[in-house]
């Protein structure tokens, strides 16, 4: 029995919080690879709260307007990381575990106000991040000073952090980027490990595009195939639409 078909059997349901923290405007083929030329779409960054666990697990931590508008992604916030959670009744230092889908700035900035978690991160993610290649590091340059003060529990591959949410190792967009599936009442929901928006998701000249931003685009399309092959429903990292949500499914 393979490892989604395990987490299928489980009888845990949970339910995922969408909590918006960015918003930035962008051309279409800064999130579509060669595709969308002359459109425009948000770009929205999250923290997801997983609703169900014993334990209190976030999927990302957000990153900040500022650094993406310097970095020249104009953006705003939405709102902080302390709100957010406040209207869940939680604190910053109520988190457990972080599953880190990567740590690239726009998801891994705020982590130093998680400072009770444990963050859960691959390790060719977390090595490559210490040396990205010079066309990344401008990705991977605003938090690289964060990486030896963080608890990181390091993984290799897909693995299960708790009955009903199992990482899924989806590479491409970087080399250790990882989808969090979990179980729900109806079906599996899948939270991309990579950057993209529903659009990525819609038949085109491919089934699926892959990201514009990649370390390798035919394994991002192939990792993308693979998240859509065991979802139910797929929750792209960036896709606007969900800030207006307040729980999937």
């Amino acid at each position: 029995m393979s490892s989604i078909e395990v987490l299928r059997s489980q009888d845990e349901k949970y339910r995922i919080r969408p909590l918006a923290i960015t918003e930035s405007e962008c051309p279409m083929p800064g999130m579509t690879h060669l595709s969308g030329f002359g459109e425009t779409t948000t770009s929205t960054g999250y923290i997801w709260y997983i609703e169900g666990p014993k334990e209190n697990i976030i999927v990302d931590t957000g990153g900040k307007a500022e650094t993406l508008s310097m970095l020249g992604f104009p953006a705003k916030d939405i709102q902080s990381p302390e709100e957010a959670l406040d209207k869940l009744g939680l604190k910053c230092e109520d988190v457990d575990i972080v599953i880190q889908t990567h740590l690239m700035f726009d998801h891994f900035e705020h982590a130093m106000k998680f400072k009770n978690a444990k963050f859960v991160v691959q390790k060719g993610e977390l090595e490559y991040a210490r040396n990205p290649h010079p066309l990344m590091q401008y990705f991977y340059m605003p938090t690289q000073n964060l990486l030896n003060k963080v608890d990181f529990d390091v993984i290799e591959g897909d693995k299960e952090i708790v009955k009903g949410v199992q990482v899924v190792l989806t590479p491409g967009h970087s080399p250790g980027s990882q989808s969090v599936a979990i179980k729900t009442e109806k079906g599996i929901a899948v939270i991309t490990g990579f950057c993209c928006i529903k659009k990525n998701f819609e038949e085109g000249i491919w089934p699926v595009t892959p990201p514009s931003i990649h370390i390798s685009a035919t394994q991002a399309y192939d990792s993308m195939l693979k998240v859509k092959e065991i979802a139910d429903i797929i929750i792209p990292l960036h896709e606007s639409t969900f800030a207006s949500k307040e729980i999937i499914p």
